[in-house]
């Protein structure tokens, strides 16, 4: 039965103001778990945390509510104060994939628990209270969502490598071009085309109904299979054989392969190959990355971590990881990320790699453009330099 009503929001405004007047020993605690990634925000995790904090609410000392965007706000009495803040420990520990239970934002505040001591806070308690009040009965008035579609299984898995193994792919291979501006003569190069594959439009060809993002794990398994497609499509497709420099992103895996090994050995001899590799995987396996960086360093090609975006800013030191590029995704945070004296910033990133080595990707607008340069990058991918239409001849200047 669909939800007409903030119930719990209101229940937990109302159970705020009272405390106002007797606020003694007592905390409010936020988890905010609608900030977790799409695979770990499932009913049955949900459910897992709820019953976590279950035994504390049975003896009354602490009451939990439930909010419509799936965050959990409890009121703490005293002596549950240090269980709770143990269960939330443990709670990283079962999301401990996602990179918001760790992070911090840049004033130093937890992005995945809050606590508010109502006798100093409480009329900041209150307010996220009416906020998240204000959220539900947005919510409430839109019309009811298309039910999503169901996480892929293995079995599911397993019939969609099958089909992915004897589709013509050519359909589903995307280029972006990637342009150095020189900002002295408002002159631009190509840099490389980074050559994709559409995963959207894949998945609707070969897995109609199915989310194959859902589950991680099986998207990753999925994921090697695209790569192995991508190395035998690009290396015969003539519009990536005839530009000089193309990037393709890849798993770490991948890259130790026989394919990958075949696919350089069938590139025109004068061809270089930019791997680009996710800063996820590369935080999940730094050694493999640095094999991988020496490898593809002595065959005269070059690495780019990807993926690079305020949040990840703040858990990789890209400078240790010494890439032949990285690539930002642009964001309206960055420009709160250009703190000179914190080796965490997208300003210290610049300073280290080097502005002629940082693409500034998703550049969707002038503005983004504008920001790039002025902060000292000079290679920018994105809608704004696809809207000037491609090059007539790759490698040519725009």
């Amino acid at each position: 039965m669909q939800q007409t009503t903030a119930y719990q929001e209101n229940l937990l405004c109302d159970t705020l103001d009272r405390m106002r007047r007797n606020p003694e020993g007592r905390k409010v605690v936020h988890v905010h778990l609608s900030r977790l990634m799409p695979g770990n925000r499932t009913p049955v995790k949900s459910k897992i945390v709820s019953r976590m904090f279950g035994n504390l609410e049975g003896g009354m000392h602490i009451q939990m509510f439930q909010v419509i965007n799936q965050d959990l706000v409890m009121t703490v009495n005293a002596g549950a104060q240090r269980d709770v803040n143990a269960i939330c420990n443990r709670l990283r520990g079962l999301f401990d994939d996602d990179p918001i239970t760790f992070t911090e934002d840049k004033d130093g505040n937890d992005q995945f628990v809050t606590w508010y001591d109502l006798e100093v806070d409480a009329a900041m308690a209150l307010n996220m209270a009416q906020e998240l009040r204000e959220d539900a009965n947005k919510r409430l008035r839109q019309p009811p969502e298309t039910p999503p579609p169901p996480i892929m299984t293995p079995v599911q898995l397993d019939h969609v490598q099958k089909q992915l193994a004897t589709t013509n792919i050519i359909p589903f291979v995307r280029d972006q071009v990637a342009m150095r501006v020189n900002p002295g003569d408002a002159d631009a190069t190509i840099e490389f085309y980074e050559f994709f594959l559409s995963v959207g439009d894949l998945q609707r060809s070969i897995a109609p109904g199915i989310n194959v993002f859902g589950d991680r794990w099986l998207f990753q398994d999925l994921s090697r299979t695209m790569d192995l497609r991508m190395l035998e499509t690009v290396v015969r497709a003539p519009h990536a054989r005839e530009s000089p420099v193309i990037s393709l992103n890849l798993n770490l895996e991948t890259i130790s392969t026989p394919a990958f090994a075949t696919f350089l050995e069938r590139i025109p001899k004068d061809q270089k190959i930019i791997v680009e590799i996710q800063a996820i995987d590369v935080l999940a396996a730094v050694r493999n990355y640095y094999d991988v960086h020496d490898v593809i360093s002595t065959l005269g090609h070059s690495l780019l971590i990807d993926g690079l975006n305020p949040i990840m800013l703040q858990m990789l030191d890209v400078r240790l990881m010494n890439p032949h590029y990285a690539k930002i995704m642009w964001a309206p945070e960055l420009i709160d990320l250009m703190n000179p004296d914190s080796n965490k910033s997208a300003s210290a990133l610049i300073d280290s790699v080097g502005g002629d080595k940082i693409i500034l990707a998703r550049c969707d607008s002038q503005n983004a453009m504008a920001w790039g340069l002025k902060s000292g990058i000079r290679i920018f991918q994105g809608h704004f330099l696809d809207s000037f239409g491609k090059p007539r001849h790759r490698g040519a200047k725009k």
